[in-house]
């Protein structure tokens, strides 16, 4: 049977996480290519959904999708659960249009997602596709098809890049979508492996201790990620999230939508875990107030995952989202050193500790992202990060080396000097054997990148820090991060011995 459109979303786990993802990453659903393949069917597309990271891929799974779907376009939905997660798919990307191209040189395939809208470019003249999608993606996958199905002229589908007599070109961009519920209203749910997913493993902390399984899955799938907003209105340099939309700013879905895909992932699906993926969930008090009081009167029994900024915190709403069922905030913390912060234009007015201690007394676990090989880190600076990590004493801690993803202020400031940035795009898979952070003012990428993969044991190593999950989540936790700390990711600029330059 002939489909219209195959979207297929690529990813490397085992990569990209090393010996890590057999048991502690997650495998969390592909939001933005959910949000076209059902914006595709609403206008009468027939679609299909291939993620390999719960499917896998080869050469004889490429052959079957192309055998038994016969799609008129293939679209690769480059994204990662969060927005330092998509240049590192580039490789397997580019791997599975390699593997289209060889089986079938006429279908048109299509690459879209953060990367490629960071960098159309270079995406056409490196990879085997036939055409680029730049921005957010709807309006230009459906210029494609109507295109394709000889309804459209090419020149008028907006964001698209594409190659004619052997030269690179370029549409007018494509308007980001003004109405979220009408243009992007639901999301394709159905054409998804069912119990592929899982949750991140601290997203479940609290409910290890109720599983059933030796391999905790009965308590971390089933697991879902869905968003109530996109962008965001702040401009930190080594931020690349906004390189979709354009410009900083934020679009919201109407509440009701939102809660209404709540009510279906509950009544058909089961689905329990949720993250909400916005950049920044908590941000206007009286609507996430709102929002609140919508899944309070519902009575779901949810463990949801927000993100927030140590300053959009209110005290009055902390009792209002753990009775809607967030038993974790995200809170991007970045660096212990207040010029350090300033210098990437991350300014938090707050105090971050009265901030922390606030949102613990309520009873919902905090998870604490840091970043360590900031412009102005010093191995001194490094270490007020970590001393204010382990002071915090978060439920978690994310520890990351600094990367200067493409479509980010630090990219273009580092592209084009020599050994700022990897040779390949494996180079920013953070947890992955190739990956080469950006050096700093004063230390090196091995040096940034062997502080950072130290200070992460040191912060899940401490005494203090097990003690108080085992006595918060149960002993099944503490064993569960005493095992994910004998897991040592290989690193390649540190076995190799050669030093990087410094900025």
């Amino acid at each position: 049977m002939k489909t219209d459109i195959l979207l297929i979303h690529p990813g490397d786990h085992r990569g990209n996480y090393q010996d890590l993802s057999t048991e502690h990453a997650a495998v969390t659903p592909p939001v933005w290519t959910l949000l076209i393949a059902e914006s595709c069917r609403k206008l009468g597309y027939t679609a299909r959904i291939h993620d390999v990271n719960v499917d896998g891929w080869d050469h004889e799974t490429c052959r079957h999708l192309i055998s038994a779907l016969a799609p008129g376009l293939v679209v690769l939905m480059v994204y990662g659960h969060n927005p330092s997660a998509s240049t590192q798919t580039m490789p397997a990307a580019g791997r599975i249009a390699r593997d289209l191209k060889s089986i079938n040189r006429d279908i048109p395939v299509a690459m879209g997602g953060l990367h490629p809208s960071a960098l159309p470019e270079r995406t056409m003249r490196e990879e085997s596709v036939d055409f680029v999608v730049q921005g957010e993606g709807p309006v230009t996958v459906h210029g494609l098809l109507r295109y394709l199905q000889g309804n459209e002229e090419l020149r008028n589908v907006r964001g698209l890049w594409y190659r004619q007599d052997g030269e690179v070109r370029s549409t007018e961009p494509a308007s980001v979508i003004a109405d979220l519920d009408r243009e992007l209203g639901d999301y394709a749910w159905d054409l998804l492996p069912q119990g592929g997913y899982r949750a991140h493993n601290m997203h479940c902390f609290q409910d290890f201790e109720k599983s059933r399984t030796p391999d905790l899955s009965d308590v971390r799938s089933p697991y879902m990620a869905l968003n109530t907003s996109l962008g965001c209105p702040f401009t930190c340099t080594y931020c690349c999230s906004n390189a979709l939309f354009g410009r900083p700013g934020v679009r919201y879905w109407s509440l009701e939508k939102v809660c209404s895909w709540f009510d279906t992932l509950v009544a058909r699906y089961a689905v329990r875990n949720i993250r909400i993926d916005d950049e920044l969930f908590i941000l206007s008090p009286q609507r996430v107030e709102r929002f609140c009081n919508m899944l309070i009167d519902r009575g779901y029994d949810l463990n949801l995952w927000v993100y927030g900024r140590v300053d959009t915190i209110e005290q009055r709403l902390l009792k209002k989202l753990k009775q809607a069922g967030v038993n974790w905030i995200c809170l991007g913390i970045e660096a212990g050193n207040d010029r350090v912060r300033q210098g990437v234009h991350k300014n938090i007015t707050a105090d971050i500790r009265a901030v922390v201690r606030t949102i613990q007394d309520a009873g919902i676990s905090v998870l604490g992202n840091f970043m360590v090989g900031l412009p102005d880190d010093t191995r001194e600076t490094m270490e007020e990060t970590l001393q204010l990590a382990m002071d915090l004493n978060c439920e978690y801690a994310n520890i990351y080396s600094v990367m200067a993803y493409p479509g980010s202020a630090l990219y273009g400031s580092a592209a084009g000097r020599d050994g700022w940035l990897p040779q390949t795009w494996d180079g920013y898979s953070q947890l992955g054997y190739e990956t080469r952070p950006l050096p700093t003012r004063h230390l090196s990428a091995e040096d940034v990148l062997r502080f950072r993969d130290e200070a992460f044991i040191r912060y899940t190593g401490d005494p203090r820090y097990l003690r108080m999950m085992e006595e918060k989540f149960g002993g099944r936790v503490r064993r569960h991060i005493e095992n994910m700390l004998s897991v040592r990711l290989r690193r390649k600029i540190l076995e190799t011995g050669k030093r990087g330059p410094r900025a």
